[in-house]
């Protein structure tokens, strides 16, 4: 395992103190936004093959199938409607639909994800500043986009739970109204218990690079500094 890594896993305040001069509002930013595009490609990979374990099919309007008003007595003023031959309706896997409306998702939560760490960049500099710190707000930037690199970790993690325990509950149904009951399985019991210590430990490591940060930007104590970082951390968690 290279040092730096090494360092940023066990020693994060000495991991902040050797890039000290280097710390910045551009690199936290150019950082933020990386994780932004991986922790969105993994949850997009986590959806996908979730989808794949709803195998039921239902029924629904077809769309390339004008509505019957247009292809009834003729069409429209004489003129028949394209794709009035189609069938009304159409069979389609619910896989499918879950997926179509995860992938309309997915970019708002990329913007999301930005917004959470502007958000964390302010609690932890506003922090900071109440503890008598006075470090600057790009060096709070980057601090806090590295706190976030745990996320990847935490999201793959949970994406790979989430796949596991949907192959292993029955998720064929074809009644859409049933879907939110399948769905609920899978965050009540052992998976629930799961994903809880998958979103704590998270929360966790990313308070302790936090802190450490902290310590070595604002130079405050390490109680305040990990009171500050334990706060901030614990808020998505309660939000969620």
């Amino acid at each position: 395992m290279p040092s730096a890594i090494r360092t940023f896993l066990l020693r994060p305040g000495s991991f902040f103190e050797q890039r000290r001069e280097r710390l910045n509002g551009y690199r936290g930013g150019a950082f933020a936004l990386g994780i932004a595009v991986a922790v969105t490609a993994i949850l997009g990979i986590s959806l996908r093959l979730f989808a794949t374990q709803f195998t039921g099919t239902v029924e629904r309007d077809n769309p390339a199938r004008p509505p019957d008003q247009m292809c009834e007595d003729g069409g429209v003023g004489g003129i028949t409607v394209s794709g009035c031959d189609e069938p009304a309706t159409q069979t389609v896997e619910v896989g499918s639909l879950i997926w179509d409306y995860a992938s309309e998702v997915l970019p708002g939560l990329f913007v999301g994800f930005i917004i959470v760490w502007i958000g964390l960049m302010l609690s932890l500099y506003v922090g900071a500043k109440l503890a008598g710190g006075f470090g600057r707000f790009g060096e709070t930037a980057e601090i806090t986009a590295w706190g976030l690199l745990p996320s990847v970790v935490g999201v793959a993690a949970g994406g790979a739970a989430l796949v596991f325990f949907a192959a292993n509950t029955d998720l064929s149904a074809s009644s859409p109204e049933l879907l939110p009951e399948q769905v609920r399985r899978l965050q009540n019991g052992l998976s629930g218990l799961v994903f809880l210590a998958i979103q704590v430990g998270t929360a966790a490591w990313q308070a302790y690079v936090w802190a450490g940060g902290l310590r070595v930007v604002h130079e405050i104590s390490r109680y305040a500094a990990v009171a500050i970082a334990v706060i901030v951390a614990t808020l998505p968690v309660i939000a969620s």
